[in-house]
């Protein structure tokens, strides 16, 4: 496995009870692993439904798994760029996307903890990747090789998506995003910020765009911290609980995060209050400001203020 995965996890419990009864089911099903199979898209929505459908394809192509969270920066990062390489993988391999809110059982079944972590499936065997955002180009490469892999034990079928989906299937980014996914996989998040600022400046009540730019915002702000250690951190100032509320947003924990943020502003100077709403009102952003999460904190914030 290439050095750049790194923080692999065991997910030796991937094979448990929904996965084996949904491989049982297909244990009958042959498929021809040089055939060519149309689909609906390279980069699906992975969810119990159509496992077994998923399961089958896994004997013609590397079927790969990607669990993300809607409230995880990384595991929203790296789904997009799974999907953006599935959709340019010539039909070699599959993209299943498990949104691990809405899909807890399947989620369960996988072995799956954390968010931003990648399986795959291989005639019908579930099997550990990574765990963890990672450079697009790293992700091209590996995935490269997992395809010679896959062919060498004659899995080397081709996946063709049918005409009726072809357009909807293909990645609809405007140049402004392609140029902030670009700068954000180089690292270089000041300037994806700057992009959707200027997007935003175009057409401000975008709700999409406000929430890409505070997911941005985030990921600059912690993307180099040492996670593991920022979140042993007990504050004992308005600055090092902010700070800490973003890490706890980034690993998807919303509550503790807007929780730690209202307990702070008890205490805040008004210099301070102004500071923490401010950052509470991002990160509503991150989160959406209708999940449930940001409506409660919203309504404590304002009883708080008023």
């Amino acid at each position: 496995m290439n050095s750049a995965f790194r923080g692999g996890v065991d997910l030796s419990s991937l094979a448990n009870k929904i996965v084996k009864e949904k491989i049982e089911q297909t244990s009958g099903v042959k498929v021809d692993t040089h055939d060519t199979v149309k689909v609906p898209a390279l980069a699906v929505e992975l969810h119990e439904a159509i496992l077994r459908s998923v399961i089958q394809i896994s004997s013609l192509v590397p079927v790969v798994v990607c669990f993300y969270e809607t409230t995880n920066p990384e595991s929203v990062s790296l789904t997009q760029k799974l999907e953006k390489l599935a959709n340019a993988g010539q039909g070699r391999w599959l993209l299943g996307k498990v949104d691990m809110t809405s899909n807890s059982e399947l989620t369960e079944a996988f072995g799956v903890t954390e968010a931003a972590t990648v399986a795959m499936i291989l005639k019908g065997e579930p099997k550990p990747l990574f765990q963890g955002d990672q450079v697009e180009g790293d992700l091209a490469e590996f995935l490269r090789k997992l395809v010679e892999v896959a062919a060498s034990q004659g899995i080397a079928g081709q996946l063709e998506v049918s005409d009726e989906t072809q357009e909807q299937a293909e990645p609809k980014l405007s140049e402004a995003e392609q140029s902030a996914l670009d700068a954000m996989d180089k690292g270089d998040f000041s300037s994806a910020v700057k992009i959707y600022e200027a997007e935003l400046q175009k057409t401000p009540n975008n709700d999409l765009l406000i929430e890409r730019l505070a997911q941005v915002k985030l990921v600059e702000r912690t993307y180099a911290g040492e996670i593991e250690k920022e979140l042993q951190v007990t504050p004992s100032n308005i600055a090092e609980a902010m700070r800490k509320a973003d890490y706890l947003l980034a690993i998807g924990d919303a509550d503790s995060s807007f929780n730690l943020l209202l307990e702070w502003f008890d205490k805040a100077t008004t210099e301070e209050r102004s500071a923490i709403s401010s950052l509470l009102l991002e990160l509503f952003n991150v989160v959406g400001k209708n999940h449930p999460s940001s409506i409660a904190a919203r309504k404590l914030l304002a009883v708080k203020m008023f």
